[in-house]
């Protein structure tokens, strides 16, 4: 039990006014750029969703059940927004439980699959109703909130990666009860909370989240969440064809699961999940993108909003296009959902595709001198269905600090070679990825991501 279950009493008002003034201006003045937290290696990310309803948030939940054993879910929680809730255009608190509900008739093939998948009672046991009564609300004390606090003050170690899939408010309530009742463990929170935030839909991150929480970590999902979102039907060939309805309904609305059959499709095409970015970019892939938020990965790319000053990323974009760090990846991510479909109907492992599993010789991290050969071997990878794999090197160019374009010898091969530009000076990084899909159906993907370091002296 946490210190926040045992410790429910009155505070002295008077006193934590003073002693939370003192502290925001402190924050405020010494707020600085510290490293992101991240999962201990091998642990799986801690998450809590807050959601408004919305359909696409209803679509969005339906994905994230299906691959709920990427995380450690610790919360489901209902929450208000800027154009959602009690009272306009609200769906209601019962539709997560009905999500689960269906995820409790897929859940035994599920489990066939993966470990780590959750019993229906354990996920039901982490849904909470929050901040609903009104846009912006955060005063009203709730058991959503009251959940975000217990685990932002529990000694669970590892960061926990709070997801605003509507409004901030009820993440915002919590954050005001730390305030007022544990004055103490505000840089616990400071270090623990990851917030990863599609828009600000309800104006409260920038209205009470970031002048009083300066050092709190921020991804602000600005306009990448669009390749997922509404826009995803603009996406550029080949992407784009699986956000039509030919392939939506050739590998998930036909594909038997309850999950999938509850999926709020438009007209058989692909509505939108513009909410789906925020718990993709918490799955370990080989992406290393929770290392770093401008390493891009399944759930987009962010650039500091200011340098040195603050803990806040925004959407990057990759080559100019702001949709780019995420339908790059639109491929693999369909395919991974439509493998996910399938398991839901596929009580047998061997009957199902599973994905393929990368090994790279040599360190992840290495440094390089200008001209020299560098040798990558994934040769070792393996796919645990006996599949054949296919391989792709590439050079992430908007992930590293070089801008130009480096030489890949045999890029479509387990081993390639690397040739370090003449020109790259020291501390130039060049992010070369490794990207490894089975010839399973539907064909899945994984990836491994060698940093090099240029060191010219």
């Amino acid at each position: 039990m946490s210190r926040y279950s045992k410790k429910r009493t009155a505070a002295n008002f008077a006193i934590y006014f003073v002693i939370i003034s003192a502290l925001s201006m402190v924050s405020f003045i010494y707020a600085q750029s510290v490293p992101i937290p991240r999962p201990e290696p091998g642990k799986k990310a801690r998450i809590i969703v807050t959601t408004d309803g919305e359909v696409d948030d209803r679509d969005s939940m339906t994905r994230l059940l299906m691959m709920a054993n990427e995380w450690e879910i610790e919360g489901l929680i209902y929450a208000s927004s800027g154009s959602h809730w009690l009272g306009r255009e609200w769906a209601g608190v019962e539709w997560i439980q009905a999500k689960i509900a269906s995820y409790g008739r897929d859940y035994h093939n599920f489990r066939k699959h993966a470990e780590g998948y959750p019993t229906p009672d354990e996920l039901l046991a982490k849904v909470f109703v929050g901040n609903i009564h009104n846009v912006a609300e955060t005063e009203r004390r709730t058991p959503g909130a009251d959940r975000i606090v217990e685990v932002l003050l529990d000694d669970k170690p590892g960061p926990v990666y709070l997801q605003a899939w509507g409004g901030v408010g009820t993440i915002a309530a919590a954050l005001k009860i730390i305030q007022r009742e544990f004055p103490n463990e505000i840089e616990k929170v400071n270090k623990k909370a990851v917030l990863y935030l599609i828009s600000d839909q309800d104006q409260v991150f920038q209205s009470y989240v970031a002048p009083n929480w300066p050092k709190l970590h921020v991804l602000l999902n600005r306009g990448q969440f669009g390749a997922f979102g509404y826009g995803a039907r603009n996406n550029p060939l080949p992407h784009r064809v699986f956000f039509e309805r030919p392939w939506l309904e050739g590998y998930i609305l036909t594909s038997g699961g309850a999950l999938t059959g509850s999926y709020e499709a438009e007209e058989g095409a692909f509505r939108s999940e513009g909410d789906t970015p925020a718990f993709l970019h918490q799955i370990d892939v080989g992406l290393r993108s929770l290392e770093h938020p401008s390493y891009g990965g399944w759930g987009g790319r962010f650039v500091q909003e200011a340098p040195g000053k603050s803990n806040v990323w925004v959407s990057a974009s990759d080559d100019g296009n702001m949709g780019k760090p995420i339908w790059r990846f639109a491929t693999a991510i369909q395919f991974e959902w439509a493998a996910r479909a399938a398991w839901a109907v596929t009580p047998a492992y061997r009957n199902a595709n599973h994905p393929p599993i990368v090994v790279v010789e040599g360190q992840m991290d290495r440094s390089v001198k200008p001209g020299e050969i560098v040798e990558l071997d994934a040769s070792a990878s393996r796919d645990p269905d006996g599949d054949q794999l296919h391989y792709i090197w590439w050079q992430y160019r908007d992930a590293g600090s070089y801008n130009g374009k480096v030489k890949i010898t045999n890029y479509d091969k387990p081993i390639a070679a690397v040739q370090v530009p003449l020109d790259g000076k020291t501390g130039d990084t060049i992010h070369i990825i490794a990207e490894v899909t089975d010839a399973g159906k539907p064909p899945l993907t994984r990836y491994a991501r060698i940093i090099l370091t240029v060191q010219d002296k």
